[in-house]
This record gives C-alpha cells, structure tokens and sequence, in this order.
C-alpha cells in the first residue's frame, strides 16, 4: 500500500477508501466469483463498514453469498460475529439443496478463525449430537475448528483435543492428535509433557489409523522444532 507523506500531515493511506469502496460495491452487487476473490482484502482490511453488508447476507443471501459472508466475517476475526455464525450453523440443517455443506463448513472454520476459546461450549455438544445422529463430516470440522482455536492459544480447546484422543472413534481420534500438533507448530517447545506422553502412548495403539497418526504428529512436531519430540522420536526409531 503506497502512502504519502506531506509536509505538516500524518501518513495516510493512498489507496485505502478506494479499496474499502471497492470492497463495499462487490459485496452488495457483485457476482459470487468476485466476492470470494475480496475475501483477502477484507481480512487485511477489517474496515468496521463491512460488517453490515454481510451480516444481512449471512443472514438472507443465496447459499453461494451467505458462505461468502460466513468466510469474510471469519477474515476479519471480530468476536461480535461469533453469535451471527453459531445462529446460522444451528439453523443451516433446515437449509435444502446444493451448497448447504460447503455453508457448514465456511461457518465451522469461521468460528474457528476468530480464535474464541469460548467456542468449545458451543462445539462439544454440537460434536456429541454430530456422533448421535453419524455426522461424520461435521465432527471433523468441528475438531479442525478447535484445532484453529488451539493454535491461536486456546487452551480449552486444546483440553478438549486431548480428550478426544480418548474417543471411541478411531477417525476421530486421529484428527485431534493431527490438530494437536498442528497447534504448537509455531511454538513447538510450549508443548506440554503429558501431551507428548499421550501421543507417544498412541503410538502403540491398536488401531492402525490412530496409531500412524500418533507417530506422525510426533514426527511433525520433531521437524519443526520440538527438541522432547526430537529425543522422543530418536528413541522410537533405535
């Protein structure tokens, strides 16, 4: 972004309120094409003006332009929008037609986006009616959210990944081990011991899938720094 510096003013953004006006036109007469293309640019630009427009269509647009909305409200990370989004993916089963699942999913990593460690209220017990009536695919967009939430420093959800290790679902239970590891990437060192010792433990489970998935997040966690997974995965493979 280009600014100017004029004797006497504070820097200003050049091209901002363009951007922003531009932004503003797409959302509300733009086809679907050129909206998910904005989606970047909101999120860098996070102007307060943009909220409105796509809570209205969050809340009335076609499938296609709420699942944009649900995306650009994720971009943008504000909290305000936490509740607009638990709303829309509690009514979203009454949706019928195409689209209504990429919908789900846009609201899932929404909420997961913006990082409230709160959310894990909301998805526990989504997850458990999720288990009850065989949603596989929306449980394990539920744990890619909490994974979201934990890499961003919730340690709710991270509580609640490792609890799901202990899961009778052997899919299930690899997808948070993945998440979990995922979620110290940037900060492998500030990995708990008794996280470790959990994934190590799996490593020997009998179930192949959580199993491999155990070894891998160990390796993971190795290549990215960890130095007790270093030492760990170094005595695993002597």
């Amino acid at each position: 972004m280009v600014e100017v510096n004029k004797p006497g003013r504070k820097k200003t953004p050049r091209y901002s309120e363009e951007v922003i006006q531009d932004c503003l036109q797409t959302i509300e007469s733009g086809d679907a094409e050129d909206l998910f293309e904005i989606i970047p640019r909101i999120g860098v630009l996070r102007d307060p003006r943009f909220a409105d427009p796509l809570l209205h269509l969050l809340a009335h647009g076609s499938i296609k332009h709420r699942e944009f909305a649900a995306y650009a409200l994720g971009a943008i990370g504000s909290r305000e929008f936490i509740d607009p989004l638990k709303t829309a993916l509690l009514e979203s089963p009454q949706e019928k037609g195409f689209g209504v699942e990429e919908f789900q999913i846009a609201l899932i990593e929404a909420i997961g986006s913006i990082g409230d460690d709160a959310a894990v209220d909301f998805f526990l017990p989504l997850l458990e009616s999720c288990e009850q009536a065989k949603g596989g695919k929306m449980a394990g967009w539920i744990i890619e959210s909490l994974g979201s939430i934990a890499q961003q420093g919730g340690s709710r959800s991270l509580d609640a990944l490792v609890q799901l290790t202990y899961h009778s679902g052997p899919e299930l239970q690899a997808l948070a081990i993945s998440e979990i590891s995922v979620a110290f990437w940037h900060r492998p060192n500030e990995i708990d011991e008794s996280i470790l010792a959990r994934i190590c433990e799996l490593m020997s489970d009998r179930n192949a899938l959580v199993a491999e998935s155990a070894l891998a997040a160990l390796q993971s966690l190795a290549d990215v720094g960890c130095l007790s997974a270093e030492m760990l995965f170094s005595e695993e493979n002597r």
